[in-house]
């Protein structure tokens, strides 16, 4: 994967949030063309959909049956195999498997080309997850993996693994809610808002549709903990207009306690 190039297979999880279908069709298909390490890739973006839809024993077996000699170690496409076997392996409730965190370690520690800048973000996402309280080794004394995380994001020359930035700071904003730091949340969330904004004016999908109007409630749920209201129900008002959904009408209805309103006109 070159500097600026976003990772294979990317664009597909833009179209679906779990497309599993997309992907069985494109391993199906004879004359794709992939190489063994494409394919080899594709597969762990396979178990990846397997996971999400709790066909756990699908999943590993979806792993399992990619040939070591297409995933050699360090390579792109043992990177992602470790990610996703440390995935499933959370997914399906084993936090105390040993080898759920050594996975996501060995892909922290195995990619150290800039071109695989993006799964090694992930990884200490996925290690912040969790860890919470933990910090890698080749860090300054302290750093929390999430600080880890966020310093290899904004240090990317791949815009695509900026974006991770976004996730960070989104969950490190409800870290800091339930810590009772509203104020630090407010300003992580709106951290978050202006990188979706920016990767919904980059690409105008429908899944960055979806993670900007995300961080927009998110920053109306923080306005409200800093005693806000009135800024947080115009905003959610606003998100009430564009679509009725269930977190909204919940807002509305506090805020509108809170602040005496009447109706949501």
């Amino acid at each position: 994967m070159a500097p600026n190039e976003i990772p294979l297979f990317h664009k597909l999880w833009q179209e679906q949030d779990i497309p599993t279908a997309l992907f069985e069709a494109l391993l199906a298909e004879k004359e794709t063309g992939l190489s063994p390490s494409e394919r080899a890739q594709a597969l762990t973006q396979l178990a990846r959909c397997q996971g999400l839809s709790s066909e756990f024993d699908t999943a590993h077996a979806t792993l399992d049956a990619i040939p070591a000699a297409d995933r050699p170690a360090a390579s792109t496409a043992h990177l992602r195999w470790l990610l996703e076997k440390g995935r499933v392996l959370r997914s399906s409730g084993k936090l105390q498997d040993p080898e759920m965190k050594a996975c996501f370690l060995a892909a922290y520690t195995e990619a150290t080309e800039p071109k695989d800048d993006f799964f090694k973000v992930d990884a200490a996402h996925m290690l912040a997850l969790i860890d919470p309280a933990g910090s890698p080794d080749d860090t300054a004394l302290g750093e929390t993996w999430t600080a880890a995380a966020l310093r290899l994001a904004r240090a990317s020359a791949n815009p695509n693994t900026q974006m991770w930035a976004a996730s960070l700071l989104h969950n490190a904003a409800w870290d800091a809610l339930d810590a009772g730091d509203p104020q630090a949340a407010l300003a992580q969330f709106a951290g978050a808002r202006e990188l979706r904004k920016r990767a919904l004016d980059t690409d105008p999908s429908t899944k960055n549709r979806k993670t900007y109007r995300i961080s927009r409630w998110a920053v109306a749920r923080a306005l409200r903990e800093c005693g806000e209201n009135k800024e947080a129900y115009e905003l959610q008002k606003t998100l009430w207009v564009e679509e009725e959904t269930e977190p909204v009408k919940q807002e509305l209805d506090i805020l509108r306690k809170l602040l005496g309103v009447v109706d949501y006109d």
